[in-house]
């Protein structure tokens, strides 16, 4: 199977896991966000070994940059509103300003 941008798009956008994952760190509304490869690279990886299972993600790691608030007691506040959300149930996030662009 060949993988390319437009096919990795398209295996995320079928997989209503990861793109409740998605929807919800938008939700909360973070400047230039982004979730850790780890995320991607384990979809890619089941699917090209044809895995039925989900590998299974330690944590998933959302990392944006915010210049102008560099307040870690947000970051953790931030970060505790991304872990409660309902539809995340048992899943480990960690969640940092990246502090050094």
């Amino acid at each position: 199977m060949e993988m390319n941008e437009e096919k990795v798009i398209s295996l995320i956008k079928e997989d209503s896991w990861m793109m409740d994952i998605l929807k919800s760190a938008k939700s909360l509304n973070l400047p230039d966000w982004w979730i850790y490869a780890g995320f991607v690279r384990s979809k890619i990886w089941d699917t090209l070994h044809n895995f039925n299972e989900r590998t299974p993600i330690p944590d998933i790691d959302v990392i944006y940059f915010d210049p102008a608030n560099m307040d870690e007691a947000e970051e953790k506040l931030l970060e505790e509103k991304l872990k409660a959300l309902p539809r995340l149930p048992l899943l480990f996030f960690f969640l940092f300003n990246r502090r050094y662009p």
